[in-house]
């Protein structure tokens, strides 16, 4: 990933008016497209009270509160980082701009200028997604073996975060860049082939677990049968031999054999 380059001051400061003044246009722009028309009011129209239904919470306890001062200033923060400023060319001379590191293209993509930190188009963004694709926090750690701790330091590996799509009120999406999250991976686990050893590890001490668990369920569920087997003979009492009719056998003598349990005896007849 190439260096990006270090502005002189007088840039710097070009960039910053240049940007100042963009802002200010759109901030002009948007006042003008949400100014309301006022409408007349009808005679035979009563007066009513308008709630903006975004702003209120739901207790959870059959009422809708209206939101207080606290949070709906929070909110209004949060909203505002998921914003990500346009970019704009610092400098008139084209021979000052930054340029794609791909095609030398100074249309760069906002995002990646921003937020990653990148210098690249979004011609190349899409055109090479094997490096420039986004990946959530959960394939990194899944794909790459990353940790919490390393997801979250933006010095190591910068991210951006958005509205969960899934629930409003769970954390923020994190995605990262495939390219510097695979490139981090690769030096903490000494390559590819570190990172597929590590992976091959981690199955088998998954697998191995699994089968512990599972040896231990198997134990348990024989120690169980055992003793409900002898809780049962327990209180069924001692034994009761029921014997059948008296046979002779080869050698003349008489016996008998219990027909539950196979006890054979001698017996005489009187």
């Amino acid at each position: 990933m190439s260096e990006p380059k270090i502005f002189t001051q007088e840039q710097l400061d070009r960039i910053a008016a240049n940007k100042a003044k963009a802002l200010q246009r759109l901030s002009e722009k948007r006042k003008a497209a949400e100014t309301p028309i006022a409408p007349k009011k009808a005679k035979w129209v009563k007066t009513f009270y308008e709630y903006d239904l975004t702003t209120l919470v739901d207790s959870k306890g059959g009422f809708i509160i209206d939101e207080t001062d606290g949070n709906k200033e929070f909110n209004e923060e949060k909203k505002r980082s998921y914003i990500i400023e346009p970019y704009y060319p610092p400098s008139l001379e084209a021979h000052e701009n930054p340029k794609c590191k791909e095609c030398q293209s100074m249309d760069l993509d906002p995002i990646f200028f921003n937020v990653f930190h990148i210098f690249l188009c979004a011609t190349c963004r899409d055109k090479y997604p094997e490096k420039y694709s986004l990946i959530t926090k959960t394939e990194a750690k899944e794909d790459y073996l990353l940790t919490d701790p390393e997801l979250k330091d933006p010095e190591l590996l910068p991210h951006w975060s958005k509205p969960n799509p899934h629930k409003s009120s769970w954390n923020d999406m994190m995605l990262y860049v495939r390219e510097m999250v695979e490139e981090y991976a690769f030096k903490k686990w000494n390559g590819s082939e570190g990172l597929d050893a590590e992976y091959e590890r981690r199955e088998i001490q998954k697998k191995d677990k699994k089968d512990k668990k599972f040896k231990e369920k198997l134990a348990d569920l024989r120690r169980r049968t055992m003793t409900s087997s002898w809780e049962r003979k327990r209180q069924e009492g001692p034994h009761k031999h029921q014997f059948g009719p008296t046979k002779e056998d080869d050698n003349g003598n008489s016996i008998q054999k219990c027909d539950s349990c196979g006890l054979v005896i001698e017996s005489e007849e009187f």
